[in-house]
């Protein structure tokens, strides 16, 4: 529910300075950071998504676990040792 919020935000943001920026050359850095905010919410919503499970043998569950606040589903966090990388896995 946050995650819907700041992206309507941020696009009336981008809307906005979008206008502005038609009557004002100097109102572009405002379009730019309002661009990057709404990217920056996509990315943010749909990288971090869970998964049904890790990719291969590489990964190792973590002692980490939590409730995802828009789905209510439990999630365990998931590690690769080789490159670093966490993924969020529902569990079952």
């Amino acid at each position: 529910m946050l995650r819907a919020i700041v992206l309507i935000a941020a696009c009336l943001a981008l809307l906005g300075a979008l206008a502005l920026a038609t009557q004002d050359a100097g109102a572009w850095p405002m379009v730019a950071m309002a661009a990057l905010f709404v990217a920056g919410t996509l990315f943010e919503r749909f990288y971090y998504r869970g998964s049904a499970e890790p990719l291969d043998g590489e990964w190792e569950p973590t002692s980490e676990r939590f409730l995802d606040e828009e789905s209510g589903r439990p999630v365990t966090v998931w590690y690769n040792p080789k490159t670093g990388a966490r993924r969020y896995v529902d569990t079952p």
